[in-house]
């Protein structure tokens, strides 16, 4: 799929969505600029007390190893890099846009199969040898469409996904018939919206389509990244259909060493301790 996707007419189901915060928004117009400091980055970071906790938190977690206590933001920004700091503004953005409007247990599935699904994309995307960061945000994003629709009409989408998990009702046609659109287009939509890159709006856009062998661009790791995560115990919603695991890991090349290649025991395992050791 091309890395380009016209932006559709504004849809009606995400009129309620809130807007970006322009804290958020600043930091990553900033970190994505060449030649920024760290001192930038922190100065700009600390307008928003709630996203400062959280990069503290993230650099202290396990998943960095530092060797001491990370007590101010400069430290966390050069422990972290500038690319895990962009993609912390998107976490810390999601999870507030959803706090408030979603039931505990489905806001809980949603960001677990989220994070997993981020961090096989990342890994994938490092066997596949395409940018790995750009990889993770796409994983970590590819469910926006969803997240927006929850924290517009919490109670409506949450029945939705009760009925559609009891009855094997088909996701997409299911949204498509009550909101009048899916959470792949929703999620695209947002993306451009919000002015993420278009590579990451049209990944969203397609991440339900079926992967293609040989075909592992941005689009392909993100499609075989979410069912490997539902595959491994991290799905959010019933799947619509069951992925064998070795037949999903056969799309991705195998020719360097990595722990995604190896039994569905073995990655379930690393993948759980990856997410333990985020912190979040």
């Amino acid at each position: 799929m091309s890395s380009t996707f016209a932006r559709p007419q504004a849809p009606w189901a995400l009129r309620l969505v809130p807007p970006f915060p322009a804290v958020a928004q600043r930091i990553l117009a900033l970190v994505g600029q060449e030649n920024v400091s760290t001192a930038q980055v922190s100065e700009l970071a600390k307008l928003d007390p709630s996203f400062a906790a959280e990069l503290l938190r993230f650099a202290n977690s396990a998943l960095f190893g530092a060797r001491r206590e990370v007590t101010s933001l400069t430290q966390a920004i050069v422990l972290m890099g500038m690319d895990r700091v962009k993609t912390m503004a998107t976490f810390v953005v999601l999870r507030k846009m959803v706090r408030s409007s979603v039931k505990v247990e489905a806001l809980r599935k949603v960001w677990i199969h989220s994070i997993a699904t981020a961090l096989i994309a990342e890994e994938a995307a490092r066997v596949a040898k395409i940018a790995h960061e750009t990889a993770y945000t796409a994983g970590l994003l590819h469910n926006l469409g969803t997240l927006g629709m929850m924290s517009a009409y919490p109670a409506e989408y949450s029945r939705m996904l009760d009925v559609s998990n009891d009855f094997g009702f088909d996701l997409l046609k299911t949204e498509r018939d009550l909101f009048e659109i899916d959470h792949c287009a929703a999620g695209a939509y947002l993306a451009q919206d919000w002015d993420f890159p278009d590579e990451i709006a049209a990944a969203i856009a397609c991440h339900h389509d079926q992967p293609v062998p040989g075909a592992l661009g941005l689009d392909g790791v993100i499609q075989v990244s979410w069912r490997l995560a539902d595959t491994l115990g991290f799905a959010a919603f019933s799947p619509d259909k069951a992925w064998e695991y070795s037949i999903l890991v056969s799309l991705l090349p195998r020719n360097t060493s990595s722990w995604l290649l190896g039994s569905i025991d073995e990655t379930r395992a690393e993948v759980s301790r990856r997410l333990q050791a985020s912190g979040l």
